[in-house]
Order: C-alpha cells, then structure tokens, then sequence
C-alpha cells in the first residue's frame, strides 16, 4: 500500500501526474491502444513521482553532514561476482561503508559484463561504480576498434529499476558511460558498454572535454605501467536532486579511481557534474567518506590514505568542435547502429 504523506494535497497533485503520463504517451508516440494500457501507464508515472519524492532523499546527501557519518557497517558483493573478479584489484569489489553506503546499497544489483562489472542501483536508475582492469594490450586492441552506438535499455533488470531510451530523450544530458567505450577491446564488451546500466546522466560539457580527457589520460597510464585498476562512479551529493524522464536521477558528481600496481600507488578523479571543469584528484580514503564507496578495499592503508599526484587532463575547450555520440539519438540513429551492429557480427560469424 502506498502512504501519502500530505494526503489533502495529494488531489490536485495525482491530476497533473494524470495530465503529464497521457502527453507523454502521446508525444513519445508509445503504443497504448486500450483503456487498460493507459492505465498502467498512468500508474506507473504516478509510482515514479511517490518515489521520486522517498527515494531521492535516500540517495542524496547534504556533503556538511558527512565528515560525521560514522563508520557502521561494510557491506561487501565478492560473491555477487563471482564470475568477473578479474576486473578488480586484488579480485575483490567496491564495498559500501557507513551511513552513506548503507543509502546507496538498497535495491543495488551486481551485474557481470564482458570486459567490466557494474553495481546498479534500482533507486537512481544508474550503476553507482564500473570496474575495469586495464593493460597495455587491451587498450593497444581498443584503439583498432571503431565505434558502434548501440544504447539500449539493461534486459537483466526488472522494469521498474532500469533507464529506458526515452528517459534520455530531449532531457538536455548526454548518456554518459561509467565504464568507456574507449576501454573496450572488443566488439562485444564494445556492445556491453552501451548498456543503459552502464550509463548515467551526464552534462554535456563535462562528458566531452573533461572527462573525455581524464578517460585518456587513465588509458595512457595503462600504456605507460602495463595496467591498472579502475572503478568509475557517480556521487550524490547535496540537498536537491533532479531526475530524467521522472526516472533517472542526475549525479551531482562523477569519480574515476585508479590504481597503479607497478608504482603501488592509487588517486582518484572527482569532478562535478556540470560544465565547470571542476575537479580535484583526492585518495581512495577520501572517496569514501564523501560517498560511502570504497572503491579498492584490498589496498594496503598507506595506498588508500595517499592520493597519488595523477595527470592532469588537458583543457581544450573549443566550441567548434563537437562529440555528439553520447547524445540522445533519433529512432532513425538507433536503427542504423543496430544494423550496423548486427552486420558486423554476422561477419565475424
């Protein structure tokens, strides 16, 4: 059952939901062709704005609160993945730890990928950390690869917990990827990366210059020392939230850790979400008070306290130029890239 918590007001409010789905339906051009259909689809925006105002408060967190969280829990997923360790340092997974990762860990699922793990959460409609274990010859072979957008909607999980395309469309954000295409060394990890489980709401300017640019630099690194670790996720951070499509909440900001065996040593991008380029490279230990994630939990304390002094991205603004892959396509876009994808595994078959 649900439990309104205003129940006077909620009249007025449940009509405009009521309004809202139906133009969305229409203008979306979804199929709904009875009475029964528009109804579940009524529900379900209904649903989605009970959440909206529950679950946001779960996720989100005032960041003057949390340098006093106290440490009271870890919850740890090792067997969760069982079946891609590999991707992480020492095989062992991310853990949520204290207040802030007991937050996070409600309806969160592990989810295998080729060349990547993923933990998704059923609350933002967006993973909360990728993993990837990076060498020298996987980003050597990545870079023979050209690119195929195939965005589609994660089939593994429940409906009510994945991102749809339409979630993106016309929403003024990029589809971000956690774990980047650039890492992937062949076409089918290449295909898993555009999962919408792997995928979060992302500004526009920060997905193609900044963070464009910490993604090369992580891949260098990778080229320079022969390999390294990395887990890239999202923060919510503050006292207001925004969602996508209703559904899909916005991080406030993106983070990418990066361990270096060779150099025992481990730092971590963290960079707001928006268009000022805004970021500072922080240790492990600080990620984790900030977001209740510790990325690499196997480090020794020495690695984790120490934020390594890694490169910094270059800045190259230039309004004339522009990376459109990660924006929200047409049905006609969509269609092209799955044939295109579809041709190239027929060929390889």
């Amino acid at each position: 059952m649900i439990h309104f918590k205003y129940p006077k007001q909620i009249s007025a409010g449940l009509l405009v939901i009521m309004m809202s789905a139906t133009t969305t339906a229409h203008a979306n051009n979804s199929t709904i062709n009875s009475a029964e259909q528009l109804t579940t689809h009524i529900t379900t925006a209904i649903k989605q704005t009970i959440v909206k105002s529950t679950d946001n408060d779960r996720l989100y967190q005032d960041p003057s609160q949390q340098a006093d969280d106290e440490i009271v829990g870890v919850r740890s997923f090792d067997d969760s993945f069982s079946d891609c360790q590999n991707q992480f340092a020492n095989r062992q997974a991310p853990t949520l730890i204290g207040k802030q990762g007991e937050r996070l860990s409600a309806m969160t699922r592990a989810l295998c990928f080729e060349g990547f793990a993923t933990l998704h959460s059923g609350i933002a409609r967006t993973p909360l950390w990728s993993a990837s274990h990076l060498t020298q010859a996987r980003i050597s072979q990545a870079r023979t690869l050209a690119r195929v957008d195939s965005f589609r909607a994660e089939s593994r999980l429940p409906a009510d917990e994945r991102a749809e395309l339409s979630d993106y469309r016309r929403s003024g954000y990029d589809r971000g990827h956690i774990a980047p295409n650039g890492d992937m060394a062949t076409t089918e990890s290449q295909y898993d990366s555009f999962s919408l489980a792997n995928i979060a709401p992302q500004n526009g300017e920060h997905n193609r210059h900044l963070w464009r640019h910490i993604e090369t630099q992580t891949r260098q690194l990778a080229i320079e020392y022969g390999e390294v670790y990395v887990v890239t996720g999202v923060a919510f951070l503050g006292k207001t939230s925004e969602r996508i499509g209703g559904r899909v909440l916005v991080p406030s900001h993106f983070f990418k850790a990066v361990y270096i065996p060779k150099l025992s040593a481990a730092g971590v991008y963290f960079s707001s979400n928006d268009s000022s380029e805004n970021y500072q490279i922080i240790s492990l230990d600080e990620l984790t008070r900030l977001t209740g994630i510790n990325a690499m939990p196997s480090l020794p304390t020495q690695i984790r306290q120490t934020a390594y002094d890694l490169p910094r991205p270059i800045s190259n603004k230039n309004p004339e130029q522009k990376v459109l892959d990660d924006q929200p396509s047409s049905w006609f876009d969509l269609v092209i890239s799955a044939m295109r994808y579809v041709f190239e595994t027929l060929n390889r078959a």
